[in-house]
């Protein structure tokens, strides 16, 4: 979905990939992040959102959610996390990590509030009155009072599979009664996932019918005298979308996919941020007529392509073949690729991948380069999977 973006934008990264792989100093399938990217995307992003009097939380789960790679985030100019589920906050937490926003899209356990509130984020985000009682009572026992979102949907929005929940926009007038007579948390705002999609040209992303639930929300709690300190709009957020968001009242946004130059926009236009990540394995063996290459890092909303293959940087570029997506009934043992009739495959050759994924639900490893935009690259951190 991105190898060919990747390799006009980011060759030196491919180069990199390769370099590593068959110099041994990566295994097969691990995820190579160029550190140097990371940082510009992140900064640039920092002065958009600034410029636009936005703030943001960065997403850390694409990246494998490990500490090393949220440092290198924080200290570029994002300093806050949101954390998709507690194990995420509390990894992020424990090192140091200040937490902006935990609860969307995974609420946490029951028993897992106070330690959620030892981290002190700044916002939690809540689904149901329920959920809200036992957050309550937690900061009361702690003698805090916590700040709120409340997550809304509406009866035409957009909610992907797995990710269903939220206060009905109908039943929010009174979720809101109820939940102020709570002493132990207090309503800032609302949010809701996704407000953006890539539009059906792919020149653009378009608001989701979820970014009119969104607003809807904000003027319910402003009728009902709320103090409003966030409205959260999460999906596709990058340099590009900022201002949009920006110009129709959202306050924050949640960049994942935009640190690597990697929402789905990315991959039709060339925006500010570039890519910088790719995956790379290794052909295993021939079977029939195509090749199978060690996976273990397949994503089943990849969108995968193809793959570039060889052993040498100077001609692994001119060296594509087609890739096939994976069932995603199947566990990724392997990936098939296709033969090829202009160049010969070897068992042992590197292929490199470019395509959308999520590190933190593989059983990939993460490599950390940085110095490949100087020409010196330079592996600083990798984080094994086992």
């Amino acid at each position: 979905m991105f190898l060919d973006v990747t390799q006009r934008r980011n060759p030196e990264l491919i180069n990199a990939g390769i370099t590593f792989h068959q110099s041994g100093e990566i295994p097969p399938n691990t995820y190579l992040v160029d550190v140097d990217v990371i940082k510009e995307n992140t900064k640039m992003l920092a002065a958009m959102a600034s410029k636009q009097n936005m703030e943001l939380y960065f997403m850390s789960k694409q990246l494998g959610r490990f500490p090393e790679v949220a440092k290198i985030i924080a200290g570029s100019g994002i300093t806050k996390a949101v954390a998709v589920d507690f194990d995420e906050g509390k990894v992020l937490a424990d090192n140091g990590i200040p937490i902006g926003n935990i609860g969307h899209l995974v609420q946490p356990g029951k028993h897992q509030w106070q330690e959620v509130l030892s981290w002190k984020p700044e916002v939690v985000t809540i689904f149901s009155r329920e959920r809200a009682l036992q957050l309550s009572n937690a900061a009361i026992t702690e003698g805090v009072c916590q700040d709120i979102l409340l997550k809304v949907v509406g009866p035409d929005d957009n909610i992907y599979e797995c990710q269903e929940g939220g206060i009905p926009l109908a039943d929010l007038d009174l979720a809101i009664d109820q939940i102020q007579s709570l002493d132990g948390v207090t309503i800032v705002g609302v949010t809701t996932f996704p407000n953006l999609e890539l539009a059906e040209d792919k020149n653009g992303m378009v608001p989701t019918n979820n970014l009119t639930t969104l607003l809807e929300a904000k003027k319910i709690l402003a009728k009902k005298g709320i103090p409003i300190k966030q409205v959260n709009g999460p999906s596709g957020t990058s340099c590009e979308t900022i201002p949009f968001l920006a110009n129709q009242g959202v306050t924050h946004g949640e960049p994942g996919h935009g640190l690597t130059g990697t929402t789905p926009l990315h991959a039709f236009r060339d925006l500010p941020e570039k890519p910088a990540i790719i995956y790379v394995s290794e052909v295993s063996h021939k079977y029939r007529e195509n090749y199978q290459v060690i996976a273990g890092g397949y994503y089943g909303r990849s969108n995968m392509r193809g793959c570039l293959v060889g052993h040498d940087p100077n001609t692994i570029h001119n060296q594509y073949v087609q890739a096939h997506q994976s069932n995603p009934e199947a566990i990724d043992y392997y990936g098939s690729i296709e033969s090829s009739s202009s160049f010969t495959i070897e068992i042992g050759d590197t292929a490199i991948f470019a395509f959308r994924t999520q590190i933190f639900v593989t059983r990939s490893h993460v490599a950390l380069v940085e110095g490949i935009q100087s020409g010196e690259p330079k592996l600083i951190h990798l984080e094994r999977k086992w």
